[in-house]
């Protein structure tokens, strides 16, 4: 289920594209701390994988939609060290359903105006997933195994043991164990609804290294907003969306 770009790219731009892809998910905490191997290691009970997606369903039950202002600054780490800043709005549909649109971008990222995805969608995960799941002090952790195989390897995703929010995401990759792409969600309570005002990733993908920030506000709730197109009746598509 990850999501869908409106373009074709060259090859710096299909890097950041991951980059941008990672930053174009929803989900949320008030803070969240970060994922690691070694966290997940530490963790001791083997909880119930329908409850945690409850949870995660029932995050914020009010909020059915929101309208916000983005920023999403991407900064590639090696050569040729691009930096694009993109200014847009994001459209949220519960359960997790997003639009980004983004009014302009540079000519290296050429069509990549609208971004679409399904990565909070929990409802779905038991369909795509082989999934399994540990217990830590303050959080679940879900290894979530797509059931068609596809570029993702794996999908480890944290999840607040108290509110069901999503709070890190860390995908690798079937062509390269060694790519990852890390993202962390950090919200806030605006105008009494917990939404994400801040995400941060780290992309390592094909050669390519860089970090994006995701920043959010000028928020609208409950509102009609674009939802994303139709997913295709192929569920590899499905999943992957």
């Amino acid at each position: 289920m990850f999501a869908r770009l409106h373009a074709r790219t060259p090859l710096f731009g299909g890097a950041l594209a991951a980059g941008l892809l990672a930053v174009a998910l929803t989900a949320g905490i008030v803070s969240a701390p970060g994922f690691s191997a070694r966290a997940a290691a530490s963790a001791t009970a083997a909880p119930d994988v329908d409850h945690i997606i409850d949870l995660i369903l029932h995050h914020d039950p009010t909020l059915r939609s929101y309208e916000a202002h983005v920023v999403l600054d991407i900064r590639q780490l090696d050569f040729p060290y691009l930096h694009p800043v993109l200014n847009g709005r994001v459209y949220y549909t519960a359960p997790g359903y997003t639009v980004y649109d983004f009014s302009r971008v540079p000519s290296y990222l050429r069509g990549i105006t609208r971004v679409e995805g399904a990565m909070g969608m929990a409802s779905r995960w038991r369909e795509c997933y082989a999934i399994t799941a540990e217990q830590e002090p303050d959080a679940y952790v879900l290894h979530m195994v797509p059931k068609i195989p596809g570029e993702i390897q794996r999908l480890d995703v944290v999840v607040n043991r108290r509110t069901g929010a999503l709070q890190h995401f860390s995908w690798t990759y079937v062509d390269s164990p060694i790519d990852n792409i890390s993202l962390t969600q950090y919200y806030s309570i605006v105008n009494g609804y917990d939404v994400v005002t801040l995400q941060q990733s780290d992309i390592t993908r094909h050669h390519i290294r860089a970090k994006a920030t995701g920043t959010f506000d000028s928020f609208v709730y409950n509102v009609p907003v674009p939802t994303p197109t139709p997913t295709p009746s192929d569920p590899l598509h499905h999943c992957d969306n």
